[in-house]
């Protein structure tokens, strides 16, 4: 995961080249409310790299109607020459409805109306649909993906449930390896039974922050502030509540074993020994997000990458 803060778009895609020279799967953007447009970034990785996967981890609902995000994402996918992912999650209500002045529904029936829209514009290249919150008809006549990927960005049980039902891949962020094996994962599995698919090779990213690091404490205590923003959030606060951490942030705490099961920062070894974690907590595709010192250092970045692909 390449994160845009403070970063130019140059830097941004010399580190997408470098993560694809040192032999990544994929490289995802964030898009945060304060950033620049990931999917324009997207645009421009797609035209410098050659075969690396990329992914938007995630672009909220509501930053496009429907129709403009299956436009967007088949466009950056016809740059990429098909190598693109797109990841839709719901964001945080008060950045939809304060920031952008877009009144949001009800998560979980707003979102399924949502991610029907986009992917019958997808797979199908039209859209007759009337829904309580969506209503789109639509055709895409530009060449087109069909097999165009569209994974739901979640932590909650019942979004894990609609990634099962109605998404091709569920996308989590920051999330203990516990929490995904506990609660997401046989969330989603219910959702795929009820679709009737087989949780079998199912696409499960997860996101974590942290890096290889060089100034321990330092960086420790950056991420347990970064943390501490997150857990003021309504949704990653009842995240974290379940993740057994409830007693702590009671207190107003970030404590070492939140922390800890969060991110990970160290040597290498610790950055193997997080995607070995997470891949027997049921993920099928570990994403490293390099903070802290590695987010300024490329050195750090890079050392980060190459821990990652086992270099």
């Amino acid at each position: 995961m390449i994160h845009g803060q403070d970063l130019p778009v140059a830097e941004m895609i010399e580190r997408a080249r470098l993560a694809e020279k040192i032999g990544v799967d994929a490289v995802w953007l964030v898009q945060l409310p304060s950033l620049r447009d990931s999917a324009a970034v997207l645009a421009a990785l797609a035209c410098v790299t050659e075969r690396v996967a990329l992914g938007a981890g995630v672009l909220p609902f509501y930053t496009r109607p429907p129709v403009t995000m299956a436009q967007t994402a088949l466009t950056v996918d016809e740059l990429s020459g098909g190598r693109f992912t797109l990841g839709v999650g719901s964001g945080h209500r008060v950045t939809g409805e304060w920031m952008l002045g877009v009144p949001t529904g009800p998560p979980v029936g707003s979102m399924r109306e949502y991610l029907s829209v986009v992917t019958s514009l997808i797979r199908d290249g039209e859209v007759h649909e009337t829904g309580a919150w969506y209503r789109a008809h639509a055709v895409y006549a530009a060449p087109r993906r069909a097999g165009l990927p569209v994974y739901l960005g979640a932590f909650g049980p019942r979004l894990a449930e609609l990634a099962g039902e109605a998404a091709d891949g569920l996308m989590l962020w920051m999330c203990t390896a516990a929490y995904i094996h506990e609660v997401v994962m046989p969330a989603l599995e219910r959702g795929l039974r009820r679709s009737g698919r087989s949780p079998d090779g199912f696409p499960v990213v997860a996101m974590v922050p942290g890096a290889v690091s060089e100034d321990l404490a330092g960086d420790r205590e950056l991420l347990r502030r970064y943390l501490a923003a997150y857990a003021r959030v309504p949704t990653y606060r009842r995240m974290y509540e379940l993740s057994g951490f409830g007693d702590e942030l009671a207190r107003g705490a970030v404590s070492d074993g939140m922390l800890d099961g969060i991110a990970v920062l160290g040597d290498e070894a610790a950055v193997r020994d997080m995607a070995a974690r997470y891949a027997r907590a049921g993920a099928t595709q570990v994403v490293v997000t390099p903070m802290a010192s590695a987010h300024n250092d490329r050195a750090l970045f890079t050392r980060t990458v190459e821990a990652l692909v086992g270099r």
